[in-house]
């Protein structure tokens, strides 16, 4: 999973796929600023038929990065239901 910058300032988690000219987005999330230092997410293109993915421009990204490993286990908590817990150390 990475996470891409659109040009319109949207940020979009998901599985990435990238050509020369495009990067598909697949089972992507929007990240939505909460407040207080926190992000909401919601389906990317959620009230399309995209269930295959969405194609996007090249132009139209800003950059892909590597998430944070939190922010991953977020996205797989609620792709999956499983809770990830706080790593400890155990000594």
């Amino acid at each position: 999973m990475k996470l891409v910058r659109l040009s319109s300032g949207e940020e979009i988690i998901g599985k990435i796929t990238e050509t020369e000219t495009s990067v598909k987005i697949e089972n992507g999330y929007s990240l939505i600023p909460a407040g207080e230092g926190k992000i909401g997410f919601m389906p990317f293109m959620a009230y399309t038929k995209a269930d295959e993915g969405v194609t996007i421009d090249k132009k139209f990204i800003m950059f892909i990065v590597e998430p944070i490993e939190d922010l991953l286990n977020q996205i797989r908590q609620m792709d999956s239901g499983i809770v990830v817990p706080d790593k400890k150390v155990i000594g």
